[in-house]
């Protein structure tokens, strides 16, 4: 069995959902599922899920997991649940290839590479640049590099047996640093998979530019339509995915909120793919979906809605700090 999964709470099932039928549109010798890093909700039909098997992240029965809960957020307890997925759905379903995809990606053709590379070799990592960018915007090399040279919206992994090793360690990294924290070198489950090169041997640097293509690679990288309908990267590669990092579908005239070196009007060609992954999360519901309750952060949705509530009322030194606040996340820039 062949086993693509995905990783998210409550409030990211119109993402996760957007993300499976894409996926499963190209590969239907595959099963799909999702890490539900949550309980199940009454306010959800889980049932608009027939093409995926859900699998809360209580099945794992991962050791200390109440305490992952109160040291991290919710961000930081996704992502350090990855490596214990694996182990997972290795062992549950005797899979042979376990690829990992981020709910906010769009799948738009077969991972042919990826799929053939497995045979042979262990673990597949996709560089989150394939080209050395710097100049007055963001990001550049020096932003990407704070969060890992390669990007963890992806990785694929075969040969449950010679893997155990790495998945060992790379929990236990995860489980003790999986923070956000660029003042300790910490960077969610991301930056550890920089010493793959260092601590394993079979394994591929995936450079194929149609995989993981996203707003850090966008200075190395065009799309068009190409007469066939398929989307092509560069004009002889096929787009494989598309990584919508940190954008958000109700402002859709922005890319990417730490962007600064493009905008759909000197980027056009963007401007179609954009609009369509937009379509899809409404049309998957994500107005209502991003409002459910997530049980191991009950006050997420809470804060969410105080904070639009009062998006005019701010007093403001509040809204000076958020101004100085997005400022310095340019120098601090990371891609997740």
């Amino acid at each position: 069995m062949n086993i693509a999964f995905t990783l998210c709470s409550n409030n990211y099932l119109a993402h996760a959902k957007t993300l499976v039928d894409s996926f499963l549109e190209f590969h239907t010798d595959f099963e799909f599922v999702i890490g539900l890093v949550d309980k199940y909700s009454d306010d959800y039909d889980y049932t608009l899920f027939e093409n995926a098997k859900i699998i809360p992240v209580e099945e794992l029965q991962i050791v200390n997991f109440n305490n992952l809960v109160q040291k991290y957020n919710i961000t930081e307890l996704n992502t350090s649940v990855k490596p214990g997925y694996f182990h997972y759905l290795f062992q549950k379903f005797n899979a042979q290839k376990v690829i990992y995809i981020d709910p906010d990606i769009l799948v738009k053709s077969r991972f042919e590479e990826v799929i053939s590379i497995l045979d042979t070799k262990n673990i597949v990592i996709t560089p989150h640049i394939l080209s050395p960018v710097d100049d007055e915007f963001a990001p550049t090399d020096y932003h990407t590099i704070r969060g890992g040279v390669f990007n963890l919206g992806f990785i694929a992994l075969s040969n449950y047996h010679s893997n155990i090793n790495f998945l060992n360690w790379w929990h236990d990294r995860v489980i003790k640093y999986g923070y956000n924290d660029f003042s300790r070198n910490m960077f969610f489950d991301q930056l550890w998979i920089n010493y793959v090169p260092c601590f394993y041997d079979n394994y591929c640097i995936l450079k194929h530019p149609g995989y993981n293509m996203a707003n850090w690679n966008l200075h190395e990288r065009t799309i068009f339509m190409s007469e066939d309908k398929v989307v092509k990267v560069n004009g002889n590669f096929a787009l494989r995915f598309f990584h919508f990092s940190s954008y958000h579908y109700n402002k859709p005239d922005i890319i990417c909120s730490y962007l600064t070196r493009y905008n759909f009007n000197s980027r056009p060609d963007l401007v179609q793919l954009f609009e369509e992954y937009r379509s899809l999360l409404i049309k998957n519901d994500v107005e209502k979906i991003k409002l459910l309750p997530v049980y191991y952060y009950p006050l997420l949705q809470k804060k969410s809605l105080e904070i639009s509530n009062t998006k005019f009322n701010k007093p403001i030194y509040r809204r000076v700090y958020n101004r100085v606040k997005k400022s310095i996340k340019f120098l601090v820039l990371g891609n997740g």
